[in-house]
């Protein structure tokens, strides 16, 4: 009798124990985003900023003192947080030569940048990565100042732009900055008042930072 109570507890050791491993098994990692501490809702609005932006041509850069891409969050806590941009929800702007909205060119003079070929649908990942893809494709237009119409423009398209970023460690969240290093957008000649100068392509590089959208700019933080 004392033999079999005795592999019995052996056989409720051995349940325990692969219950612990199949739950750790089974375990995923998540990407939590928040602000303030709180985990943020779907429906958040959200907004990524970038001063430092450029696009780099064969034909000189594009630069804006301000990139803003406002997103809505439509899951948080999973391992792909998803959120989408809507239009107008993209803004490139700056005071060059102290032209209200006018971005400033190496070759071409102030430009005014429009944007796209919404939605952009956006995805965060518990591996660093964050991509945003286009309706189609992701779509920029520059219409130079300087030149005379109707062929003053360039429009450029990418199908998505991969950026990284560092999530913190569970307790321990990090502010949401994203990285984006050359992502090769190419030139659509097609499109209506294409420019004799326009490059072929450009290659966009900046650092974005995430908060929300309120007054008061609340940091959004990630965790795993």
């Amino acid at each position: 009798m004392k033999r079999i109570k005795i592999m019995g507890l052996a056989l409720v050791a051995v349940f325990a124990m692969s219950a612990v491993a199949v739950s750790s098994a089974s375990a995923k990692t998540v990407l939590t985003l928040r602000a303030g501490g709180t985990p943020l809702a779907a429906g958040t609005h959200i907004v990524a900023v970038s001063h430092n932006l450029v696009t780099v041509t064969a034909a000189g850069n594009l630069e804006c003192e301000t990139d803003e891409l406002e997103e809505v969050v439509l899951n948080n806590e999973s391992t792909k947080d998803k959120g989408t941009s809507e239009t107008g929800m993209s803004r490139n702007f700056g005071t060059y030569l102290g032209i209200p909205g006018a971005c400033k060119t190496s070759a071409a003079g102030p430009a005014m940048i429009t944007t796209s070929n919404y939605p952009w649908p956006e995805e965060a990942t518990t591996k660093g990565t964050n991509v945003t893809k286009g309706t189609k494709k992701i779509t920029f237009t520059s219409e130079f100042l300087a030149l005379e119409g109707p062929n003053n423009k360039c429009t450029f398209e990418d199908a998505k732009i991969t950026s990284t970023f560092k999530p913190g460690a569970h307790g321990s969240p990090t502010p949401l900055e994203f990285t984006t290093t050359n992502a090769k957008f190419k030139l659509n000649s097609k499109a209506p008042g294409t420019a004799p100068i326009c490059p072929k392509e450009g290659l966009l590089s900046g650092n974005w930072t995430v908060t929300l959208t309120n007054e008061a700019k609340t940091p959004v933080t990630s965790e795993l």
